[in-house]
C-alpha cells in the first residue's frame, strides 16, 4: 500500500483565514473605546496585537501542515509531561501572573502564556497515541480506560485550580469525546457521566461568584443590574442588530454598556453590527470548518490520524458552543473565549496550530482502502493462536507443526476492516480479501496435486477424531478382511433372492 501527498485543504485553510480575519476586524470594532477610556491606549491597540498574534498564528499553521502527523505520534509523552509542568508553574507564586481573579498566565506585562489553553491540545494529541497504542485494551476498564482518565483528571484538577472552570469543562468534554470515538464502550462512560455531573454542579457551587453564575443564568432579570448586567446587556445587542445590523463600528454596547466587549462577549457585538445575516453567516463558516474537520478525520490513513482530528474538531465545536450557549442565555456564563473571534493571543495561536495539524494530515492519504494500522501495537491472530499452543503444550506432547523449535515471529500491525467504503466499489474494495482466498485455495489445490502425484491411491482424513491419533491412509472393507485372513463373500449377481415359505401350521 502506497501513501500519496495531496495539496492541503484549502476550503479549511481559507475558512481559517476568513474567521481569523473576520475576528481581528470584530476585536478592532468592540475594543476602540475600551482602549481608549479604560486603559488609554490608542483605539487600535488591541486589534494590533490580535492582527500580530494571527500573524504568527498563520506562519505555525503553515508550518505545521508540512509535519507529519506521526511526528506527534513519537512526540506524545514528552508534550503531555511538558503540558503538566507549564500547568504546575504557573501555580508557582511569582511565577504565574493573577488577573481578574484567576492565577492563569506565565510571563509579566503585555506578552504572557496560558498553559490552559495548551492543555486542551496536548491532551488530544495524548488520547489519540494512547488509544491507538493500546487498541488491544480498550474494553479493559483497568488498564485500557482507567490510565487515560487519571491523565484527564491530573489535567483537569490543574486547570480546575487556578480556576479556570471553563477551560477545564473544554477539555473534559474533549477528552470523553475521543474517548467514545476511539471505541470504548459505552456503559462505563454513562456511569461517569454519571458521576460526574452532580459532582461538577457541586463544585460549581462551592465559590460564590460561580453560585452567583447559576443564580443570574436561571434567574437573569431578577438581577438585571449586578451579577446578570453583563448577560442582558449581551442579550440586548443581539436583540437590537435586527436583520443587516446598525452597521460595522457603529454598536451601542461597547460604548461602556457592555464590558469587556472583546473578550468573551464578542458575538454580541457581531450581531449588532452585522445582524442575523452576519450571525448566519458566521455560523455556517463553522459549520463548514466542522465539516471538513471530521472530513478529514474520516479519510486519515491510521488511526492516531482520525483520533487527533476528531479531537480538534470537537475542541473547537464545544468551546463554540460553550461561549454562543453563555451569551444568548442558554448556558451559565463561564468565560470561555469564541474560536477565532475572541480577543486573546495565546487561544488563537493554539486554534490555528490545531488547524495545521488538520491539514497536515489531509496532505497524506492512500492510493486504496488501509487493510492494517501500522502504528497500532496488534499482535495478529495467528500469532496469538502460535503462542497460546506453546504455552499449553505439554511436555509429552508432539511438536506442533514445528512452532516449538521456531523462534518468535516479530509483531506486526493486525489487518482492520476498512472504516469507509471506497468510491470504486467491487473489486477495489475486496481486493486484500480475495487475494488471501485465492492464496489459500492455490496452496490447498498444489498440497493435494502432489500429495496425489507421489502417493496414487492413498486417502487421507483432514483431521484426526482424537488426540493423539495419526493419520493414516483409508482402506477398503475387502483389505482389511484380507489382512485378517477372512475370505471375502461372494459378488451380488443381481438377482434377488427368494425369501423361503413359511410352513403351515
Amino acid at each position: 500500500m502506497r501513501a500519496q501527498r495531496h495539496p492541503m485543504d484549502l476550503v479549511l485553510f481559507f475558512t481559517v483565514i476568513l474567521l481569523a480575519a473576520a475576528g481581528v476586524i470584530t476585536v478592532y470594532s468592540a475594543s476602540t473605546v475600551v482602549a481608549m477610556q479604560l486603559y488609554g491606549v490608542p483605539a487600535n491597540y488591541f486589534a494590533l496585537r490580535q492582527l500580530m498574534a494571527g500573524v504568527i498564528g498563520l506562519a505555525a499553521m503553515y508550518g505545521v501542515s508540512w509535519l507529519p502527523h506521526r511526528f506527534l505520534y513519537k512526540w506524545s509523552l514528552p508534550i503531555m509531561l511538558g503540558n503538566l509542568f507549564l500547568l504546575l508553574l504557573v501555580l508557582v507564586p511569582h511565577v504565574g501572573q493573577k488577573q481578574l481573579g484567576g492565577q492563569r498566565w506565565i510571563g509579566s506585562g503585555s506578552y504572557h502564556l496560558q498553559p490552559s489553553e495548551l492543555a486542551v491540545l496536548a491532551i488530544v494529541v495524548y488520547l489519540a497515541f494512547f488509544f491507538t497504542k493500546q487498541v488491544t485494551l480498550l474494553h479493559s476498564v483497568r488498564r485500557g480506560l482507567m490510565p487515560a482518565l487519571i491523565v484527564v483528571g491530573i489535567n483537569f484538577l490543574l486547570i480546575f485550580v487556578e480556576p479556570d472552570m471553563g477551560t477545564a469543562m473544554t477539555l473534559l468534554g474533549t477528552s470523553l469525546v475521543v474517548i467514545f470515538a476511539s471505541g470504548a464502550r459505552v456503559k462505563p462512560l454513562a456511569i461517569l457521566i454519571g458521576v460526574l455531573a452532580p459532582l461538577l454542579v457541586g463544585l460549581a457551587s462551592v465559590a460564590s461568584y460561580r453560585s452567583d453564575r447559576l443564580a443570574a443564568w436561571l434567574h437573569p432579570f431578577q438581577h438585571s443590574q449586578d451579577i446578570s448586567y453583563q448577560l442582558i446587556q449581551g442579550m440586548t445587542g443581539i436583540a437590537s442588530g435586527g436583520l443587516f445590523g446598525r452597521g460595522f463600528g457603529q454598536s451601542m454596547e461597547k460604548a461602556g454598556y457592555l464590558p469587556f466587549p472583546q473578550t468573551d462577549f464578542v458575538f454580541p457585538v457581531f450581531v449588532e453590527e452585522w445582524g442575523l445575516v452576519g450571525a448566519v453567516a458566521l455560523l455556517t463558516a463553522f459549520g463548514v470548518l466542522i465539516w471538513r474537520g471530521f472530513r478529514v478525520a474520516r479519510r486519515s490513513p491510521d488511526r492516531f490520524g482520525s483520533l487527533l482530528c476528531v479531537g480538534l474538531t470537537s475542541q473547537l465545536i464545544i468551546s463554540a458552543f460553550i461561549n454562543l450557549g453563555a451569551v444568548t442565555g442558554l448556558l451559565p456564563v463561564t468565560g470561555i473565549p469564541l474560536p477565532f473571534m475572541s480577543y486573546g493571543g495565546t487561544d488563537l495561536i493554539v486554534n490555528m496550530v490545531g488547524m495545521g495539524v488538520l491539514l497536515g494530515v489531509s496532505r497524506v492519504s492512500l492510493d486504496e482502502e488501509p487493510t492494517e494500522d501500522q502504528l497500532a501495537d496488534v499482535v495478529p491472530v495467528e500469532a496469538f493462536a502460535e503462542r497460546r499452543l506453546l504455552r499449553h503444550a505439554g511436555p509429552a506432547r508432539p511438536p506442533v507443526l514445528g512452532l516449538e523449535t521456531a523462534p518468535r515471529a516479530p509483531r506486526r500491525a493486525a489487518e482492520v476492516h476498512p472504516m469507509r467504503p471506497t468510491r470504486q466499489r467491487g473489486q477495489a474494495a475486496t481486493a486484500g480479501w480475495r487475494t488471501r482466498r485465492e492464496t489459500a485455495a492455490a496452496n490447498t489445490a498444489n498440497s493435494r496435486m502432489e500429495r496425489a502425484v507421489r502417493e496414487p491411491g492413498r486417502r487421507e482424513r483432514t483431521a484426526p477424531r482424537y488426540r493423539g491419533e495419526t493419520l493414516r491412509p483409508a482402506q477398503s472393507w475387502r483389505e482389511r478382511q484380507s489382512r485378517m485372513g477372512t475370505a471375502a463373500p461372494p459378488r451380488d449377481s443381481g438377482k434377488k433372492s427368494k425369501r423361503p415359505k413359511k410352513k403351515e401350521r
